[in-house]
Formats: structure tokens, sequence, C-alpha cells
């Protein structure tokens, strides 16, 4: 299995109004690269799982487990939010779907 594809755990940070200033400060996203095994989730497979057959949901496997949190992940200028996670041993598997409107 090859990982290969990049992609990012994006958390997102809230702005904050500083009076000294008199400007808004943060509000910048921390994003942690990674490379993973990207690959689509097979209709037979999300029908059982999910009772629902989609086009824009894949599986990301990771080899060591991601244990920071995160808000979303990024990959390929797209955003997919996770709609299952599992860490079998130390690496790290997660189904994720594209949001709509990206």
């Amino acid at each position: 299995m090859r990982y290969i594809t990049p992609l990012f755990f994006v958390q997102e940070t809230e702005k904050r109004y500083d009076p000294d200033s008199g400007e808004w400060t943060g509000g910048e996203p921390i994003r942690t690269k990674r490379r993973a095994n990207v690959t689509h989730m097979g209709a037979e497979r999300q029908q059982a799982v999910f009772g629902d057959v989609r086009s824009n949901r894949f599986v990301v496997r990771l080899q060591r487990a991601f244990a920071k949190p995160y808000d979303y992940i990024e990959m390929g200028g797209k955003t997919y939010t996770v709609d299952t996670g599992r860490c079998p041993g130390d690496k790290h598997s997660l189904v994720v779907i594209e949001n709509v409107g990206n």
C-alpha cells in the first residue's frame, strides 16, 4: 500500500479582538500535512454501511494515528468531513465525504 496522497488536517482558530491595537487577530487555520493512501469507497460497501451511495466518499488510510484535534481535512484543494474513523493498532483509517459547495 502506497501512502502518496498529500492531505492536511485543518484546525480553525478563533479571531480575537485586541483592544490595544484595535484590530482582530488570529483566525489563521492550523494545517498539519500528512501523506495517506486514499481510495474510493465501493458502492456495495457504502450501501451496506451508510445506506446510500455517493461518488464523493473516500477511504483515507494513515500509517500512524493522528491524535491532534482538527475540524476538517483538506485534500486536492477540496475540504472533507469525517464520516467514521478507526484506529486498528497504530494505523488510522477514516471514511471522509466531500463538503458540498467547495
